[in-house]
């Protein structure tokens, strides 16, 4: 998996600017089999590709063929024992169905023309023919027998239904009427579109506001890359507000129910002996609803003090991340590029999949009812075995491709994180794509095949409860929907913990199976750290995106305002416009934070490893910043040493990885299973452990 063209550069030291061990002469390949059988998949699929490029006839879709198996638009060759096969089409580009209200078991013939004008009865479908040159019968039925001919599905003649005004779409005849004879589904749509005013003005709103909901989407753009980096700064000033509302409103509601128990039993007291039943139950009442809100209260009170530290640690990475972020802004751009590779994947998959589903083979059959001979096409037994292969390839592939994605950030994010001096650090995208390509492809290879294991049972499981709608009982239904919740939770926690897997990757260059262990290790023994995390830095990140939303919005108004008073335009409504350029707005900030989240939760990793390998001496100085360091336990001899060093020249100097300060050095032989904070992070303190 190695290549040169991906090596370091001349002059490059690991120990600046990387993790420690993260030199590229002490990484090797990890999870080669992995790898190696990855890359055979891939040729898998290009031979289904190749396949079916080979083999797939396009133009069935594409132009439509008849019964016979004539290709319309195009010269055909001869299937032996079919008369009316291997014919000329060239002039006849249009499918026609003999009964357009069963396609499916309707006899379809190439035209010249679809039906146009009053056509009601054989003679009109004559002179049409006579007139366009368009024959509507079957084609051994002279036009001179018309008239004499059956007209039904079978031929020689269409029905009544076929014969209305019709459109060429996708080079099949639709009648124009098709409201009235098509299904449902056609029926209800059309019927909308046709009679209700309000969504043609609504349509016709979004085409007039289209420059200005363009307009919207880059300001989204601008505001979201200011939100990123402002977020640091506001991040604990929200919290301190979520405290301040928290605790005044749940004991201002505890006080009010107190009070009002007070007073109700006061006004109970003034009817002596003879009190209502209703009044008893309505102080009663009071008085638990006062017990369970005083309770809450102190609940609230005693998470508060003891979550005050972890809450104010998932701050400080929030502040963390956002310097991450600002010393490598093109770390935000990465969801473009993963945007672009699925949608060229996606692409490529979809065009095989409509080579490989016009790849039967030609099976003659008698129609027993008119005595011809037709033609179908029928999917060999390898065709589907090849749909599977691709189905699952679509899965593999686009799970490896987020994969990269969180590898390269968690990667970019720990290189800024061991960096000793940051200023002088320099964006190493580039450097960790090479990393993943030419040492730890097989790992995120294998990371993706594992979420690939789980999707493809839920998508069956899906798909059985969609065929067995309304036949099954309740009983079956109830567990085929236990099984889907259980392996969506199972595919939510392997994503989250892999994503974590591939910091620690990038961080000591080991295997899938050690990191993902050593990540799950790292959970579970953070795992207050981690909730708060999740809790307080969604809730931040969530109103991030809301207030980009909201900023879109309001100028978005001043948009479509400006543009309605110095033009000819007028809207029915500003709500759909100002609506559809909020919610693209909200998709824009999401792809931004998403990377302010995969940030944090790397930062989160590389704090743990930097607690686990260091203790803050001279000898081994810890990575982190002196924000991070107050939550560790030797925080403020760590902090003078720092203030030390930096004032003395003759301090000593650290240690590099170089001269043999190593993290598979320094940490235990092997980490014991037990998952007890005490032994994996020593330095945190008691209160964070």
């Amino acid at each position: 998996m190695g290549c040169d063209c991906l090596a370091d550069p001349d002059g490059y030291d690991a120990t600046d600017g990387a993790p420690p061990l993260s030199k590229s002469e002490d990484r090797s390949c990890t999870d080669c089999l992995c790898a190696i059988l990855f890359l055979v998949f891939l040729v898998g699929m290009g031979v289904v590709a190749g396949f079916a490029i080979a083999a797939g006839s396009v133009q069935r879709v594409v132009y439509g063929y008849d019964s016979y198996g004539n290709i319309c638009g195009m010269k055909n060759e001869k299937y032996p024992g079919v008369e009316l096969s291997g014919m000329d089409m060239t002039d006849m580009p249009y499918v026609f169905f003999m009964n357009i209200l069963d396609p499916d078991d309707s006899i379809e013939i190439c035209v010249k023309k679809c039906p146009t004008g009053n056509i009601t009865n054989l003679e009109d479908i004559k002179a049409f023919a006579e007139e366009s040159g368009s024959k509507l019968c079957s084609y051994n039925t002279p036009i001179e027998d018309y008239p004499t001919s059956k007209q039904d599905e079978l031929g020689p003649c269409p029905e009544r239904d076929s014969l209305h005004d019709s459109t060429p779409v996708f080079n099949r005849c639709i009648p124009d009427n098709v409201k009235e004879l098509g299904k449902s589904f056609l029926e209800t749509a059309l019927e909308i579109l046709n009679s209700n005013q309000y969504i043609t003005k609504i349509v016709a709103d979004l085409y007039m506001a289209r420059w200005a909901i363009l307009g919207m989407c880059g300001l989204a753009f601008v505001f979201a890359l200011a939100m990123v980096f402002l977020i640091r700064f506001v991040a604990s000033f929200i919290v301190w507000i979520i405290y301040a509302v928290a605790i005044g409103s749940s004991g201002a509601v505890t006080v009010l129910l107190w009070y009002t128990y007070v007073q109700r039993k006061k006004d109970m007291e003034g009817f002596g002996e003879m009190v209502p039943d209703s009044i008893k139950e309505d102080v009663r009442a009071f008085l638990i609803y006062s017990i369970i809100a005083t309770v809450f209260f102190v609940v609230l009170l005693l998470v508060i003090l003891v979550m005050r530290k972890r809450v104010a640690f998932a701050v400080e990475l929030l502040n963390q991340a956002g310097k991450g972020l600002i010393a490598m802004p093109l770390l935000l751009i990465q969801p473009v590029w993963t945007f672009i590779a699925l949608l060229l994947f996606f692409a490529y998959w979809c065009v095989v999949m409509l080579f490989l589903s016009v790849t039967g083979k030609p099976i003659q059959y008698n129609n027993t009812i008119n005595g011809e001979m037709h033609v179908e096409y029928q999917e060999g037994e390898l065709i589907s075995y090849f749909w599977w292969y691709h189905v699952i390839g679509l899965i593999w592939i686009a799970e490896f491709i987020l994969a990269c994605q969180q590898f390269v950030i968690g990667a970019c994010v720990a290189d800024w994180y061991f960096t000793r001096d940051k200023k002088s650090f320099s964006s190493p995208i580039l450097r960790n794509i090479g990393y993943l390509i030419r040492y730890h492809f097989g790992s995120v290879a294998f990371g993706s095949f594992i979420i690939t294991l789980v999707k493809i049972p839920r998508a069956i499981l899906m798909y059985m409860q969609s065929k067995m709608k309304g036949s099954e009982s309740e009983l079956v239904r109830f567990m085929l929907k236990c099984l889907s919740c259980c392996l969506w939770c199972l595919e939510k926690f392997l994503k989250f913990l892999n994503a974590n897997a591939y910091t620690v990757i990038a961080i000591e260059g080991k295997h899938f199976c050690f990191s993902a262990k050593r990540a799950f290790m790292i959970l579970v023994s953070n795992a207050l750290r981690v909730a708060a995390i999740n809790c307080v830095g969604d809730f931040v990140l969530f109103l991030g995106k809301l207030g980009v939303a909201g900023l879109t919005a309001l100028s978005g108004i001043l948009i479509l305002e400006c543009v309605g008073d110095h033009s000819s335009v007028s809207y029915t409504s500003l709500a759909v416009p100002l609506l559809v350029g909020a919610v693209f707005a909200y998709l824009i900030t999401c792809a931004f934070i998403s990377i302010y989240e995969m940030t944090i939760d790397s930062l989160l990793i590389c704090f743990c490893e930097d607690t686990r390998v260091n203790d803050g001496s001279p000898a081994k100085p810890y990575f982190m910043e002196s924000g991070l360091m107050e939550f560790v336990s030797n925080s403020s001899k760590a902090i003078d040493d720092e203030g030390a060093a930096a004032a003395s020249a003759a301090a000593p100097a650290p240690v590099t990885a170089k001269e043999g300060v190593d993290v598979r050095d320094a940490a235990p032989e092997e980490v014991e299973p037990a998952l007890q904070s005490e032994k994996l992070y020593p330095d945190l303190k008691d209160e964070d452990k």
